[in-house]
């Protein structure tokens, strides 16, 4: 969790409250965190000098702030080169398919159409999301990084895409399997 905070942090300088909010914008495809973790994350982070805590006034408010330091910088800059390590995929519903056999048929079919369902809303929300971000206007010197954060949305788009046609087929099949009432 500390390097996408740090990854985070080295964007702008954000408050906890920020954080949280930028996590559920632009990483919940792939990424989710609690207060409770991001809280923790932080104090690992400022106890090994990787990012500093400021005290501001805003509209009124006390907020304090966080921001990369030069060794949060060096920190994140070397993970962000390293290797990228191999990880099993964490699908909830992979787990859920591999035993629906000891459903029932009508079960299964429920269970993966409800699946389905909710699937297709996810990608529409990325719809949505790309179809907004296609009009921004990009500043010269952030568009490196506009470019690998819209290619992250490209993924995640083409990801729900492939799991609808997935789940689409298996559905076709099943129901090609039940008797006919």
């Amino acid at each position: 969790m500390e390097y996408v905070l740090l990854g985070l942090l080295a964007l702008r300088v954000m408050s906890i409250y920020e954080i949280k909010k930028a996590l559920e914008r632009g990483i919940t495809l792939f990424y989710s965190a609690s207060f409770g973790s991001i809280n923790a994350a932080i104090d690992r982070m400022l106890a090994k000098g990787w990012i500093e805590g400021e005290e501001k006034v805003e509209h009124g408010r006390n907020k304090k702030v966080f921001h990369l330091t030069a060794a949060g910088r060096e920190a994140f800059g070397e993970w962000l080169v390293s290797e990228i390590e191999e990880e099993k995929v964490k699908d909830p519903a992979l787990t859920r398919l591999y035993f629906l056999g000891l459903a029932p048929a009508e079960e299964r079919i429920r269970t993966l159409e409800a699946h389905l369902q909710r699937l297709r809303q996810l990608l529409s929300r990325l719809d949505s999301l790309h179809q907004q971000t296609a009009s921004l206007q990009i500043a010269p010197e952030l568009q490196p990084i506009a470019k690998f954060q819209m290619l992250t949305l490209q993924y995640g788009r083409e990801f729900y895409a492939f799991n609808i046609r997935w789940y689409e087929n298996l559905l076709a099949a099943l129901k090609q399997e039940q008797p006919s009432a």
